[in-house]
């Protein structure tokens, strides 16, 4: 956002631009990952599909490292770490729950 909000390359104002990794996760793994960093117990719950549901994603950086020279320097368990750190810090210990 910051790198978008002071570049001067022509063009680059008012385009949408993702911000992710460019790797493809699956919710399952997610899952696991914030199972593991929170110690929680508690094991996801299926449905049905619903009308709309994505099925697989993948964010196209590409755009963002060409006008933005983005690119990113933490991986997908570092980020979400560093995230829960701060919202445990910021929140409180009910964050795991």
């Amino acid at each position: 956002n910051i790198r978008a909000m002071f570049s001067q390359v022509p063009g680059v104002a008012g385009k949408v631009y993702n911000v992710a990794l460019g790797n493809r996760f699956t919710v399952n793994e997610l899952y696991s990952i914030l199972k593991e960093y929170t110690g929680s117990d508690k094991d996801p719950i299926y449905r049905d599909p619903r009308k709309g549901d994505v099925r697989d994603s993948l964010a196209d950086i590409s755009k963002a490292r060409a006008f933005l020279g983005y690119d990113p320097n933490i991986e997908m368990r570092e980020g979400l770490k560093i995230t829960l750190d701060w919202s445990k810090e910021r929140f409180g210990p009910k964050v795991n729950q």
